[in-house]
C-alpha cells in the first residue's frame, strides 16, 4: 500500500483513489446498511488497480537501476509482509493478555499465512503481494496480443471453475487459484493503464458495465430480489469484478480529468502514504469498538474506527520520529508505511 510520490498531477489524484479505496474497505467491516455496503463493493479492485499502477513506475525505476525482478519481489514483500506480521504478533499478544484465551494452531498459521481463514482482514495483504508477484511477468510481455488471448483463455478457464465449484474447500486452492487468476487479471489493467489509449479504455467501461448489468438481471432473475455484486466475491467472479473494473476505470477518468484541490490535501496524502498500517490499526480499533459495546449507529461506528486508526498511526509514526532523532534504526520502517 505504499504510495510513490511525484510533482505531476496523475499522482496525486492516483494517491487520491487510493485513499478513496482504504477508506471503502474500512467502511466495509462495520454494520452499515445493505445498500452502501453494495456501492462501495468496488473497494477492493479500485485498490489492486490502483496499487498495480503505482507498481509500474516502482519497478520501472528498479529496471532503469539494472536491478533483478527478484530484488523488486524480495522489497515488496517484506514492505507488506514483514509489517502485518509485526501487527498479527501485537494483535494475538493483546488478545492473549486480556483474555488468557488461545485459538488454535491452525488459526495462527492461516493468519500469519495471510487468508482470510484466520483472522480475516489480512487477505487483502496477501491480494497485493500475488500482484507483485505477476509485475516482472507482465513487464516481461507487456500489450502482446499473444499474452492478452492468454490472460483471457486462463480466465475463462477460471470461471468454469467457480462455476463448478471445484477445490472451493481446499483452503489451499482457494488462496492461490482463485485468488491469484482475478486478482492478477485487475493487477494487469492496472499496470497497463498508462498504455491504453482512450479507445481501449473506452472499451473496458462499455463492457465492464454492460457485464455487470446483464449480470445483476441474472443475478436477480435467479434470486428473486437485487443482488450486491458482493455475492461473487467469494471466490471473486464476473459479476463482482465487472463491477469492481467498470467502476475503478470511471474514477481514473474522472480523476485525471478533473483536477481537484482535494487530491493535493495533506490529509489525503498522509492516509495514502500511511495507508498500510492505517488499515492494520483498524482491525484492533473495530475489535475494541465491539468490545466497549459503542452506540451501534453505522455512521458514528464508521468515524470513530477511521480517526481512531488515524490517530494511533500518527502517534506511532511522532515516537518513531522521536526515536531516529537519536538513531536510525532500518527496522523501523516496517512501523511506518
Amino acid at each position: 500500500m505504499n504510495s510513490i510520490h511525484s510533482k505531476k498531477q496523475h499522482i496525486y489524484y492516483i494517491d487520491f483513489l487510493k485513499f478513496i479505496g482504504l477508506v471503502l474497505i474500512i467502511f466495509a467491516h462495520i454494520n452499515a446498511p445493505g445498500w452502501a455496503l453494495a456501492i462501495r463493493t468496488f473497494d477492493v479492485p479500485l485498490m489492486v488497480i490502483v496499487s498495480s499502477f503505482l507498481a509500474s513506475k516502482s519497478y520501472a525505476k528498479y529496471e532503469n537501476q539494472g536491478k533483478f525482478p527478484i530484488q523488486y519481489l524480495i522489497h515488496r514483500i517484506k514492505r507488506l509482509a514483514v509489517p502485518t506480521w509485526i501487527f498479527l504478533l501485537l494483535y494475538f499478544s493483546l488478545h492473549f493478555l486480556f483474555t488468557k484465551e488461545l485459538f488454535s494452531l491452525k488459526y495462527y498459521i492461516s493468519s500469519f499465512c495471510l487468508t482470510r481463514y484466520g483472522i480475516g482482514y489480512v487477505w487483502v495483504i496477501l491480494i497485493y503481494i500475488y500482484s507483485a508477484i505477476l509485475i516482472p511477468l507482465f513487464n516481461k510481455f507487456k500489450l502482446s496480443s499473444k499474452f492478452i488471448i492468454s490472460i483471457l483463455a486462463i480466465y475463462i478457464l477460471y470461471e468454469t471453475t467457480c462455476f463448478l465449484k471445484l477445490g472451493e474447500n481446499n483452503i489451499l486452492i482457494d488462496t492461490i487459484f482463485y485468488y491469484i487468476i482475478p486478482y492478477g487479471c485487475l493487477t494487469f489493467l492496472g499496470y497497463n493503464y498508462d498504455s491504453f489509449s482512450k479507445k481501449v479504455i473506452h472499451i473496458l467501461l462499455i463492457t465492464s458495465f454492460a457485464l455487470f448489468i446483464i449480470l445483476a438481471f441474472i443475478m436477480w432473475y435467479i434470486h428473486g430480489s437485487p443482488q450486491s455484486p458482493s455475492i461473487a466475491k467469494y471466490p471473486p467472479q464476473l459479476y463482482y469484478l465487472s463491477y469492481g473494473i467498470f467502476v475503478s476505470f470511471l474514477l481514473l477518468q474522472f480523476c485525471k480529468r478533473y483536477n481537484l484541490k482535494i487530491y493535493k490535501s495533506k490529509l489525503v496524502n498522509y492516509i495514502s502514504r500511511h495507508s498500510l498500517w492505517i488499515y492494520l490499526w483498524h482491525i484492533i480499533t473495530l475489535k475494541l469498538y465491539k468490545i466497549l459495546n459503542l452506540p451501534q449507529i453505522w455512521y458514528i461506528e464508521f468515524v470513530i474506527i477511521l480517526v481512531s486508526s488515524l490517530f494511533i498511526t500518527f502517534v506511532v509514526n511522532k515516537l518513531l520520529d522521536l526515536i531516529e532523532k537519536k538513531r536510525k534504526y532500518t527496522f523501523l520502517s516496517y512501523l511506518r508505511g
